[in-house]
């Protein structure tokens, strides 16, 4: 498992990750003790003041898309009447990115340019797709399969081959931007912030209106959507990428990260509070 794990290693890419099962299913439990402690909320707001908003989400996982809908929503006029907005994506691994884009509409100010992807064709990346798409659907429809199937259709005709999704390598996404917003938007975000929280990053900073704060991100968003490939051992479990980003090789952002615009260097101990003061100065 070690020799795997360095060689593994060599490729600097977050999204190769190989588990060993057996040690997962002999981990001792957890105490009851230790079990009572309250586990850390991944998304929670609060109004700092009359005119400044914040918002934490520490987890772009599944899970969060309706939580953090519901969020935005519950605080909609909190956030439209605020002078400043404040995001910590602190410590965020990722997810998807159907989770932030409730957000978009109140810190863009502008349409947005997202490049495309390459998905390496293999019959993994096909099963997984398909089976995702069928479980999403609303109703055991023929028709419905026939179509998730033909969509399906140009991967398993390349199979061995970079297909790109979608029929341009840039995307011009114009969000309907909401009415009123906030004038200042400050995002604070670490090392710990990776894949699809940098997406959000670098689809942010594109707003006239965002400033990132921190220190550079893990840089974990070249490539991504990984699925899990079976390779004969069933107690080890290898999750590789299916995709690279058609910025590649001209703008790499694997293990440089997303650079902030205001770097907080040691001696600044309380990043909220630095961003409260630079909103209000």
């Amino acid at each position: 498992m070690q020799l795997l794990q360095e060689y593994l290693d060599f490729f600097h890419d977050e999204h190769i990750v190989l588990d060993d099962l057996s040690k997962k299913k002999n981990a001792p439990q957890t105490s009851t003790e230790t079990s009572r402690a309250e586990p850390e909320e991944e998304i929670s707001s609060k109004s700092i003041s009359p005119d400044i908003f914040y918002i934490k989400i520490s987890s772009f996982g599944y899970e969060n898309i309706a939580p953090f809908k519901e969020l935005i929503e519950k605080n909609k006029e909190k956030i439209e009447s605020s002078k400043g907005l404040i995001i910590d994506v602190r410590n965020n691994g990722g997810g998807t990115d159907d989770v932030y884009q409730p957000l978009l509409p109140y810190i863009l100010t502008n349409p947005i340019r997202i490049m495309s992807v390459e998905f390496f064709a293999t019959q993994t990346l096909v099963n997984g797709l398909r089976d995702y798409a069928i479980k999403n659907i609303k109703q055991d429809s023929l028709n419905e399969v026939k179509r998730i199937d033909e969509d399906l259709r140009e991967y398993r005709e390349n199979t061995g081959n970079f297909v790109l999704y979608g029929d341009k390598k840039v995307i011009i996404d114009t969000i309907v931007l909401n009415k009123k917003s906030p004038q200042q938007v400050i995002i604070l975000a670490n090392r710990n912030v990776a894949s699809s929280a940098e997406n959000f990053l670098f689809s942010s900073r594109q707003s006239k209106k965002v400033k990132i704060m921190g220190t550079p991100s893990m840089g974990a968003l070249d490539y991504g959507s990984i699925r899990e490939f079976k390779f004969g051992c069933d107690n080890y479990q290898l999750l590789l990428p299916t995709y690279r980003s058609t910025r590649l090789p001209q703008y790499p952002i694997d293990n440089i990260g997303i650079q902030p615009d205001i770097y907080l260097d040691e001696s600044i101990t309380d990043w909220i509070d630095f961003a409260v003061r630079y909103i209000n100065e």
